[in-house]
C-alpha cells in the first residue's frame, strides 16, 4: 500500500467514525422536561477576562515522545535518531554560459525503524523553471534537466503518477524527484543513488544565488539534495517555494569544482589540493593563517591584474576539490575578480583554531575588512554558544539578488559599501553557522528558529563589537521597532505560521526575524541573563547535529526557568495578540502606596514596576504574569520608605507595549 493510499484509508476510517457517532447522538430519546435555570454572563459562564491556554503540540510530535524518539523535557529521547546521506560531487561551471554541469553520487544511510520505500531528492533550481510553483518572481532560466538517474545501480525510468507506485522509478514534482526503487530501503541499510544534471545559474533574477555579469558566481542551491526523512512528521514532501528556506540532514562532502585558470574558488569544507591550484608562496600563506591573528593575503589585486591568480594548468582548467564532514549542505563561490584575505580565529574547539577567509572585488574596498570581521563574530558565538566545530569560515562577496545568505562555512553577502552594514549582515550569518547549521532546524516550516535566534545573536555580538562606542551599539532596539511597526499597522502573522503560508513579505519577515528577536530578550531578560543564557548554551549544545522541533526548545526553556511558560508561548507565538499596560491609578497607604494597572490588550506579560522617591532612590517591583489569571485590573501594594513621585511600566522597554503614553504615573505638583 503507498503512503498516499494508508493516509486516505485513515481518512476514511476517522470520517466512518464521526459520522456513526453524529448518528448515534442525533437518536431522538424521551425526556421530562425540566425547567433550567439560565446563569447570567456575569455569573462566570463566559468571562472577559484574559486566560491562559495550553500549548498542544500536533500528534505527530505526542507519538514521538510515545516512542522515545524525543523527550517530555525537550531533549532527543533514547530511541532518537537521524538519517545520514553522504555526497560525492563532481561539477564543472563555464562562465561565459553561466552552464553548471554536474554527476553526484549519494548514499542514504536508513537510521529509521522503518522501511522506506520511497526517497525524494530536492532540485532547487526548477524553482526557475517555467510552470512550476512558487512563491517569487524569478528569471527563467528553464530549471535543472536530470538526464539520469540510477539506484545501486540500476538505471530508473521517469514514471507517471498513475504507474509510480506500480513499477517505480522517478517522478518529476516540480521541485521535487520521488524516487521508488525496486526494493525499499531497510532499517539500517543504504542506498546509493546516481544523478547527472544541468542547469544555467540565474543573472539578475534570482535570489540566493546567482551571478553578477558572469564574473562573481555565488552556488546554492544547486545540486539535487535528499529529502530529510525525520521522526517526528516523516518524509518532508513539502515543495521548496521560495520564501521557506531549507531543511537538510548531515553527512559528508567530497567536491570537485572544475572552473578556468585564473579563478578563485572557495566552499564549504578544506581546500585538499591547494598545490595543484595555487603558487607555492600562495599555499604556504594559506597554510599559515589559521594560526595567525593578522591577515595575510593569498590574491591580491595586482595578482587580478597580472594573471597570477592561480598556478597555469595546461588545459586552461583547474579543479578544486573539497571535503567536509559532518555539515547539512554545501555551497561554493567563483569569480576571476576575487581578492582573498585569510587569519585565524580561536574557537575552544577540540578541532582547534579555525581559517577565516574574506573573498571580494578589491575595488570595493569596505570588504578588506570582511575576513577580520568574519574572525570577530566566530570568536564571540564560539564562547558565547558553543565552541565552533568547523575547519573554515568564509565571507564571500556576491551579485546583488543573494543579499545576505548562509551555508556550512560559507555566506555570500552582496556589495556593502558602509563598514557598519557590512559589519552587521556578516555577523548575522556567521551567526547561522550555529543556527540552523550545527542545530538542524526544520526552518522551512519554523523560520524563528533559526532567524529569530540569529537576530537575537546578533544584537549581543554588536553590543560587544561597538562595546566602546554606546551610539553604534544596536541592542535589542530595532528588533523590538520592527515588530511593533508591524503590530500597530495590523499585518502581524503568526510565528508559528509556516513561512509559505504567509499573505504579505512584511509580516512574514517580522515573524521569523524581529518578534522572535524581540521575545528571546524578553524572556533573558525574565529568566536572568546567567540562567537564559546557560539554557541557551545548553539547547545549542543538546541539539547539535540533530534536528529539534519548536516544542523541544520550549520545554527546555521551561526546565531552566522552573515554572510552566505556556502563556508565553502560546500568546506570543501562536497568537497575533498585542499587550497594552497602563497605571490606572496609584494611592497613597500607610507604608507604601497600591498601584492599579490594567490590561487593556490580549497580550500577557509580568509587570514591572519601576518607582521613583522624593528622595531620589528606585523601587522595582515585578508582578509574574500569573496576576492576570481571571482579571484585566489588578491592585497591589508596594511598600515604599517614602513618598512616591513618579511609577512606569517597563522604563527600559523589555516588554513589547504597542502604547506606553499610558504607562507612566506621576505625583501631581512633583
Amino acid at each position: 500500500m503507498s503512503n498516499l493510499d494508508a493516509v486516505l484509508m485513515n481518512i476514511r476510517t476517522v470520517v466512518a467514525g464521526v459520522v456513526g457517532a453524529l448518528l448515534f447522538l442525533s437518536v431522538p430519546t424521551t425526556v421530562e422536561a425540566q425547567e433550567t435555570a439560565v446563569p447570567a454572563l456575569g455569573d462566570g459562564l463566559v468571562s472577559e477576562a484574559p486566560v491562559f491556554p495550553v500549548v498542544q503540540p500536533p500528534g505527530a510530535y505526542v507519538r514521538a515522545l510515545e516512542a522515545g524518539t524525543r523527550s517530555a523535557d525537550g531533549r532527543p529521547g533514547p530511541n532518537y535518531w537521524t538519517q545520514r546521506v553522504d555526497y560525492s560531487i563532481d561539477v564543472e561551471l563555464d562562465p561565459a554560459s553561466a552552464h553548471i554541469a554536474g554527476t553526484e553520487t549519494i548514499t542514504i544511510h536508513n537510521n529509521s525503524p522503518v522501511a522506506m520505500p520511497t526517497v525524494a531528492l530536492r532540485l532547487y533550481q526548477n524553482v526557475f523553471a517555467e510552470g512550476v510553483e512558487r512563491n517569487r518572481t524569478v528569471q527563467l532560466t528553464g530549471g535543472m534537466e536530470v538526464s539520469r538517474i540510477a539506484a545501486n545501480g540500476t538505471e530508473l525510468s521517469e514514471a507517471t503518477r498513475q504507474t509510480f507506485n506500480r513499477d517505480g522509478g522517478f517522478l518529476m514534482l516540480g521541485t521535487l524527484v520521488a524516487i521508488r526503487p525496486s526494493e525499499p530501503l531497510a532499517a539500517g541499510d543504504q542506498l546509493e543513488l546516481e544523478v547527472d544534471w544541468s542547469f544555467v545559474v540565474s543573472g539578475g533574477g534570482g535570489f540566493r544565488n546567482g551571478h553578477l555579469d558572469n564574473e562573481v558566481f555565488n552556488i546554492a542551491q544547486w545540486y539535487p539534495q535528499v529529502v530529510v526523512h525525520d521522526d517526528v512528521f516523516g518524509l518532508d514532501f513539502e515543495p521548496y517555494l521560495g520564501d521557506g528556506e531549507f531543511y537538510v540532514d548531515y553527512g559528508d562532502f567530497e567536491v570537485n569544482v572544475t572552473v578556468p585558470e585564473q579563478w578563485v574558488v572557495v566552499g564549504t569544507g578544506t581546500l585538499i589540493n591547494p598545490g595543484e591550484v595555487l603558487r607555492p608562496e600562495q599555499s604556504a600563506l594559506l597554510a599559515s593563517a589559521p594560526a595567525l591573528d593578522t591577515l595575510v593575503h593569498i590574491v591580491t589585486a595586482a595578482d587580478i591584474a597580472d594573471g597570477t591568480v592561480t598556478r597555469a594548468a595546461g588545459d586552461g582548467l583547474h579543479t578544486w576539490r573539497f571535503e567536509a564532514d559532518n555539515v547539512r549542505d554545501f555551497a561554493w563561490a567563483a569569480s576571476s575578480k576575487y581578492a582573498w584575505d585569510a587569519t585565524g580565529a580561536e574557537t575552544g574547539s577540540e578541532r582547534g583554531r579555525a581559517l577565516i577567509q574574506g573573498v571580494y572585488d578589491p575595488e570595493v574596498t569596505t570588504w578588506a575588512q570582511s575576513a577580520p570581521m568574519g574572525k570577530k563574530a566566530i570568536e564571540f558565538f564560539s564562547d558565547y554558544l558553543y565552541p565552533y566545530p568547523y575547519p573554515s569560515a568564509t565571507v564571500a562577496y556576491g551579485p546583488p539578488q543573494v543579499g545576505g545568505m548562509e551555508y556550512p562555512m560559507i555566506t555570500f553577502i552582496n556589495r556593502r559599501d558602509n563598514p557598519r552594514s557590512l559589519n552587521g549582515v556578516t555577523t548575522h550569518e556567521l551567526s547561522h553557522f550555529w543556527v540552523p547549521m550545527i542545530v538542524g532546524t526544520k526552518e522551512n516550516a519554523y523560520a524563528w528558529m533559526d532567524e529569530g535566534f540569529t537576530t537575537f545573536n546578533t544584537a549581543l555580538a554588536m553590543d560587544d563589537y561597538y562595546a566602546a562606542d554606546e551610539e553604534r551599539r544596536p541592542g535589542r532596539a530595532g528588533s523590538m521597532a520592527g515588530y511593533l511597526r508591524a503590530a500597530q499597522a495590523e499585518v502581524e502573522v503568526p510565528i508559528m505560521w509556516h513561512t509559505d503560508f504567509a499573505p504579505n513579505g512584511f509580516g512574514r519577515g517580522v515573524a521569523a526575524y524581529s518578534k522572535p528577536g524581540m521575545l528571546m530578550h524578553t524572556l533573558r531578560h525574565m529568566m536572568g541573563e546567567d540562567a537564559f543564557d546557560a539554557a541557551y548554551r545548553d539547547y545549542i549544545e543538546t541539539w547539535a547535529y540533530k534536528h529539534p522541533m519548536p516544542w523541544d526548545f520550549f520545554a527546555m526553556m521551561e526546565e531552566a526557568a522552573g515554572t510552566d511558560l505556556d502563556w508565553f508561548w502560546q500568546s506570543w507565538y501562536y497568537e497575533t495578540v498585542t499587550l497594552d499596560q497602563a497605571v490606572e491609578a496609584v494611592s497613597d497607604v500607610e507604608g507604601g502606596v497600591e498601584v492599579t494597572v490594567s490590561n487593556n490588550r490580549g497580550g500577557v506579560m509580568p509587570v514591572e514596576l519601576h518607582l521613583e522617591l522624593e528622595s531620589g532612590a528606585t523601587i522595582v517591583d515585578v508582578w509574574p504574569a500569573a496576576v492576570w489569571a481571571g482579571t484585566r485590573e489588578v491592585t497591589q501594594f508596594v511598600p515604599a520608605d517614602g513618598q512616591v513621585r513618579n511609577v512606569s511600566i517597563d522604563p527600559d522597554s523589555w516588554y513589547p507595549d504597542i502604547d506606553r503614553t499610558n504607562n507612566d504615573w506621576e505625583r501631581p505638583g512633583a
